[in-house]
């Protein structure tokens, strides 16, 4: 039944108590939640990751292009606003023929500490040197699954904090990812539950950086942006849904001190490969942009670590 034990995991929890009542009283069944079985409906077709991978594509190109125009702003002495750097990346979505729902989120300084921030043109900033960039990106074809990724970015060289944040979020990111495959690589599909891979990022991310992880590591992608399957998460429900072959999570740890004026966030999506495992489809970033100083090809191999 679409019943979850104490009502542990709310997206498959729908059965009423009365009915669960009634089938438990009348003696001759057991109830046992339908959660993974209803995984096995959501399964990707060859097209669904053959879009998501177009959909990957387009992203990559966009966000470096609105990191670019960043860049060459503040290197002629241009004033850079959010909505600049988000226009290009719409331009690039509705011109491959893909949709984002709605406009995608480009944060400068503090308001990069506010997960759910979006800019509008009533509220946007203009950065300023000594400031953060974080652009979350995310687009599908019709009908088919997103894609879903997040880069970042700093004006001028990052201060020793943002360094060190950076670097507690993507041992989280990689934490979560080698949870994911080392479960595999052990006892194939079936032994990875969505709760483990949080549980491993915000343990790798330490102390200090992980009180300001206030969100869940990563959820589910589908035609949906947040699928019905299996999420990474103990922090908001613990999910004890087993990661299903034939789907895709994202992997996105975060921190967000806003008292010390930025937000940090890295974002990977991961094929549950029926056949070969789990598999990273977007580019995994290496190292912040370094926006404003030197040459763009050199800032961007850098953060692609192929410097």
């Amino acid at each position: 039944m679409e019943y979850s034990p104490n009502g542990a995991v709310p997206y498959v929890s729908r059965v009423d108590a009365g009915t669960v009542e009634r089938v438990r009283a009348a003696g001759a069944a057991e109830i046992h939640t339908s959660a993974d079985l209803l995984q096995s409906f959501l399964a990707w077709s060859a097209d669904d990751l053959a879009a998501h991978e177009r959909a990957v594509a387009v992203l990559m190109r966009a966000k470096d292009d609105a990191f670019r125009l960043i860049h060459d702003r503040l290197r002629a002495g241009q004033p850079v606003t959010e909505l600049d750097a988000q226009a290009v990346i719409m331009r690039q979505i509705d011109a491959a023929g893909m949709s984002a729902g709605h406009p995608v989120n480009v944060s400068f300084g503090v308001n990069a500490a506010d997960s759910h921030y979006e800019p509008s043109p009533e509220r946007h900033a203009t950065l300023k040197g000594g400031e953060c960039v974080l652009i979350d990106l995310w687009a599908q074809e019709p009908g088919r699954p997103f894609a879903d990724v997040t880069w970042v970015g700093y004006a001028g060289q990052p201060t020793p904090a943002y360094r060190s944040a950076w670097a507690a979020v993507v041992a989280a990111r990689d934490a979560a990812l080698r949870t994911i495959v080392d479960g595999y690589a052990r006892a194939g599909w079936g032994e990875v539950q969505g709760w483990m891979a949080d549980r491993a990022a915000r343990d790798a991310m330490g102390p200090e950086w992980e009180a300001y992880f206030l969100h869940r590591t990563g959820h589910d992608l589908g035609v949906s942006i947040h699928g019905a399957g299996a999420n990474l998460d103990d922090y908001e429900t613990r999910d004890t849904r087993t990661l299903t072959p034939g789907l895709a999570v994202t992997i996105e740890p975060g921190t967000y001190p806003a008292a010390q004026g930025f937000g940090i966030r890295s974002e990977i999506d991961v094929y549950l490969d029926p056949q070969t495992g789990p598999r990273v489809t977007p580019h995994t970033q290496a190292a912040p942009f370094i926006l404003g100083e030197g040459d763009w090809g050199q800032v961007r191999a850098r953060a692609y670590g192929q410097d």
